[in-house]
């Protein structure tokens, strides 16, 4: 895969995260902190990024210890969690880190597909349990528009406290995130066949930046998993992708959710690995 199409992945994950977190706490020697108290517990938005560290050699346990402990630091004085991303290429720092208090909890994959190459997919047996009716609609919603619907399912498919949805729509109608576009997935079942309204049943958020589109927030509401509709949101991200001068999308998978599988699936391909590091603020 292309280095410069890591890069921009790479760096559209960050962009992304840092528009959640109000809170950035910036050492140019050595790191940059990514903070949202409201949303404690995140470790994809909340995260810690090294930065000249990693131009350091493997075997410079002194420094690397050094920057560990100005992170200790600054957790400790600002109260907050400290989830370090390091990239599988550095694995070698794992040692070290783990000397100095910090214990993997879990990996992060990024994901990517060129989408000229892509082609729609098609469901398999494991995706069709109970079938919806063939009415569908998407729905593509700006930052300004009413984001009610979009929040419901977003809530749903990631479990959300309903007390965090005040601070996510504060965030998500923010300038920062002008360009993207919300996905909002409206489908017809058995269950509302008598109702005049589709109803929303899955979501995405695509954001643009530096030719790369990100695709975040991809979920399905609780009760209608299973049933091929995260496939068409995917394929129809990549439809918007094509339409619109991209020439690949991106997206990340945690290990613990198991479902780069399913990404794999539908062609796209792993083109790197972060390792997430906890530092428990005390």
């Amino acid at each position: 895969m292309d280095c410069s199409i890591i890069e921009k992945l790479k760096s559209n994950e960050l962009e992304f995260c840092k528009n959640w977190s109000n809170k950035t706490i910036d050492l140019n020697d050595s790191f940059c902190v990514l903070s949202n108290r409201d949303l404690k517990g995140d470790y994809f938005l909340n995260r810690v990024i090294l930065t000249n560290v990693i131009g350091v050699s493997n075997r410079d346990e002194r420094k690397i210890t050094s920057v560990v402990s100005k992170l200790k630091e600054i957790s400790k004085q600002q109260v907050i969690d400290a989830y370090v991303h390091i990239d599988d290429n550095f694995s070698s720092f794992k040692s070290i880190l783990e000397k100095n208090g910090l214990r993997e909890i879990d990996k992060l994959a990024g994901l990517v597909n060129v989408v000229e190459d892509q082609k729609s997919f098609s469901l398999n047996e494991f995706e069709i349990q109970k079938p919806l009716s063939k009415e569908e609609t998407y729905e593509l919603l700006s930052f300004t528009d009413k984001l009610d619907d979009w929040l419901n399912v977003y809530s749903s498919a990631f479990g959300i406290d309903m007390a965090k949805r005040a601070t996510i729509r504060a965030i998500l109608q923010k300038e920062n995130f002008r360009d993207s576009k919300f996905i909002l997935y409206k489908q017809k079942s058995d269950y509302n066949r008598n109702r005049q309204n589709l109803k929303p049943i899955g979501c995405c958020l695509l954001f643009p930046t530096n030719e790369a589109l990100g695709v975040y927030c991809l979920g399905t509401d609780q009760r209608y998993r299973n049933r091929g509709i995260a496939s068409s949101i995917i394929d129809y991200a990549i439809t918007y992708a094509k339409m619109n001068g991209f020439d690949f999308i991106g997206l990340q998978a945690l290990h613990s959710d198991r479902i780069q599988g399913f990404y794999q699936r539908r062609h796209f391909k792993k083109v790197y690995t972060n390792t997430i590091y906890s530092l428990p603020c005390r």
